[in-house]
C-alpha cells in the first residue's frame, strides 16, 4: 500500500508541476525555469538534511548512481519543459508517461519475469503512447500550422524525454537502495543544477527571474521536490516498481488540468489512449 500511496503523491505533484511548466518555460525558457526549480530543490533538501540529522552514507556506487539520476532528471525535465512550452500538453505528457513499459523491459533484461497480465498491461501502455503520438497529426494546433516538421520535432522531444525518464527511474531507484532517498534527492538536485547552470552559461543568457514570477516558480520547485521525494521514498519499499508505475500517471493530472484551465481540445482517441495508459498502470499495480 505504501508503494501505491508514494506513487500517487508523486504523480499528483509532478502532474501539477508539469502543468505549471507550460507557463514558466514559455516565459523564462526551459533551462532557466528548471534551474530555478532545481535550486529550490537543492536548498530544500540541504535544509532537510541539516535539521533532520540525516547521516550521509559514503558509497561510491550509490553516489555515482545519484549523480547519474540527477543528470538524467535535468535532461528529461529540460526536454519535457521544452515540449510542454511548444504544446499541446495532451500530446507531450502522455508520450513521456509511457516510460514504465520501457523501465519494465530493462527490469526483464535484468531478471524480472512479468506475468501474462503484466505483459498485457505493458502493451496497453505502449499502444496508448503510440495513439497519442498518432493523434497529434490531427490536433488543431498542428493542423492550423500545416507544418509536419514542427509536429515531428515535438514528438521527437517527447520521445527523448521518455528515454531520459527511463534513465532517471532506474538510476534513482538503484541509488536510493544504496544511500537512501534523501541523500539521493540532494545529490541528484545538486548535479542537475550544475548541468543546467552550464547550459545557461553556454547559451549566454541572463540568469535572472522577474520578481513577479518568483512565487510561481517557487511553488513549482516545491511541488517538484515533493514529487521526486515521494518517488524516491517509494523506491526503498518492497515494491519500488509499483511506485514507478503509479507515479507515471502524472500525465493524467497534467492533461485534465490542461483541459479544464487552458481549454485544450482532447479528442476521443486521446481520451481512449489516456485511459489505456491509466488502466495499464492500474493493472500493473494490482498484479503485485
Amino acid at each position: 500500500m505504501n508503494s501505491v500511496l508514494f506513487g500517487l503523491a508523486s504523480a499528483a505533484s509532478l502532474g501539477l508541476t508539469d502543468f505549471m511548466a507550460r507557463f514558466s518555460a514559455r516565459t523564462l525558457g526551459a533551462p532557466l525555469a528548471y534551474a530555478a526549480v532545481l535550486l529550490i530543490g537543492v536548498i530544500a533538501s540541504s535544509l532537510w538534511i541539516a535539521f533532520s540529522g540525516e547521516t550521509l552514507v559514503w558509497s561510491p556506487v550509490g553516489i555515482g548512481l545519484a549523480v547519474a539520476h540527477g543528470l538524467s532528471v535535468a535532461t528529461m525535465c529540460m526536454l519535457l519543459y521544452a515540449g510542454l512550452a511548444r504544446g499541446p500538453v495532451a500530446i507531450v505528457a502522455p508520450i513521456v508517461a509511457a516510460h514504465p513499459a520501457l523501465v519494465l523491459a530493462v527490469n526483464v533484461a535484468m531478471g524480472l519475469r512479468p506475468s501474462i497480465g503484466q505483459w498485457i498491461a505493458m502493451v496497453a501502455v505502449i499502444i496508448g503512447g503510440m495513439l497519442i503520438a498518432r493523434s497529434a497529426e490531427s490536433h488543431p494546433q498542428f493542423a492550423a500550422e500545416g507544418d509536419d516538421g514542427q509536429l515531428r520535432k515535438t514528438i521527437a522531444i517527447a520521445l527523448s524525454a521518455c528515454l531520459a525518464y527511463v534513465a532517471l527511474v532506474t538510476t534513482g531507484q538503484a541509488a536510493a537502495q544504496h544511500i537512501g532517498e534523501l541523500q539521493t534527492l540532494w545529490l541528484g538536485r545538486l548535479a542537475g543544477f550544475i548541468l543546467v547552470a552550464c547550459v545557461l552559461v553556454f547559451q549566454r543568457r541572463p540568469i535572472t527571474i522577474p520578481r513577479a514570477w518568483i512565487p510561481f516558480v517557487g511553488a513549482q520547485g516545491a511541488l517538484d521536490t515533493i514529487g521526486y521525494s515521494a518517488f524516491l521514498a517509494g523506491s526503498t519499499t518492497s515494491s519500488p516498481h509499483i511506485t514507478m508505475i503509479v507515479s507515471s500517471t502524472f500525465s493524467v493530472f497534467t492533461v485534465v488540468l490542461a483541459r479544464m484551465v487552458l481549454k485544450e481540445p482532447v479528442s476521443p482517441q486521446q481520451w481512449f489512449a489516456i485511459a489505456m495508459i491509466a488502466i495499464g498502470t492500474a493493472v500493473l499495480s494490482g498484479s503485485n
